[in-house]
């Protein structure tokens, strides 16, 4: 009985301290926004004038806060190469992608983000595909993946791309922090942590519209969102929000539901941006 009772004891001081590291983590990351974007310089503003388009499109305090944001994020991540040498473009390069999600509610999130691996281009990724009792390996080209365990891959190329073409809706830096914000909860189901007042609208909405996309592909109609969107509910979401930030006009005029629910959900009208 003793035994069990020093198990629950131990258990219980794990989760405390698991869970005063995270109210830590909330309050330092917290802080230091605050003090950046009130005193921080920002030296930086030039690589997102040459990388980072979208910058210039956002209004003036937005823009306050994503610099606020950058700096943040780049002190608190570890980025690490594999194959290309980290500098500061690059750093600036990642959390403007990340940051642009956040600055809706004026604070910098992705406490739970650890690492972001960066490659120099897509790289190959062996997946295994069983039918029956057969399984085949295939190779996948990877221009970006999101872990649950708080890691990021990206491929700069593709990142830059992506990035230089605000406008094609196709962009791995907003997908794969997109994934990560629909992780915080631990699960990828395209479903993010969300306001209590927001979970059943989201859940009705995001049903609709996926099932909608998946119909229209089933009989070879081509939907407004990428056709990977109706992989599942979590790339649906991911895909989502490229488009909301990059196609963010014609998002509104054929899905208005989805525009509207994703501008509930960042605090952000990408539609009446410049």
């Amino acid at each position: 009985m003793q035994y069990y009772l020093l198990l629950l004891s131990l258990f219980g001081l794990i989760l405390l301290s698991v869970l005063i590291y995270q109210i830590y983590l909330f309050m330092v990351t917290d802080a230091r926004y605050k003090l950046y974007k009130r005193f921080g310089r920002f030296p930086y503003t030039d690589i997102l004038h040459r990388y980072f388009p979208l910058y210039e499109k956002l209004p003036k305090e937005l823009q306050r806060r994503l610099k606020a944001c950058i700096l943040t994020f780049i002190r608190e991540k570890e980025f690490i190469g594999k194959g290309i040498k980290i500098d500061t473009t690059k750093k600036v390069l990642i959390a403007a992608n990340a940051c642009l999600l956040t600055i809706g509610h004026d604070r910098c999130e992705y406490k739970h983000v650890k690492s972001i691996f960066l490659y120099p281009e897509a790289v190959f990724k062996k997946e295994k595909i069983q039918q029956g009792w057969i399984v085949t390996e295939q190779d996948q080209i990877l221009l970006g993946e999101a872990w649950q365990g708080g890691e990021i891959v990206l491929s700069w190329k593709d990142l830059v791309a992506g990035d230089l073409n605000p406008t094609d809706g196709k962009n791995v830096g907003l997908h794969e922090f997109a994934h990560q914000l629909d992780m915080e909860d631990g699960a990828a189901d395209g479903t993010p942590p969300l306001p209590l007042k927001l979970y059943s609208r989201w859940s009705q909405i995001m049903s609709q519209e996926y099932k909608k996309l998946q119909k229209e592909l089933k009989h070879h109609h081509k939907g407004f969102l990428d056709p990977y969107a109706a992989t599942n509910e979590a790339e649906f979401f991911a895909v989502a929000t490229e488009y909301f930030f990059e196609k963010p006009k014609k998002l509104q005029k054929e899905e208005p539901e989805l525009y509207n629910l994703l501008k509930e959900y960042y605090n952000l009208d990408p539609a009446s941006w410049n």
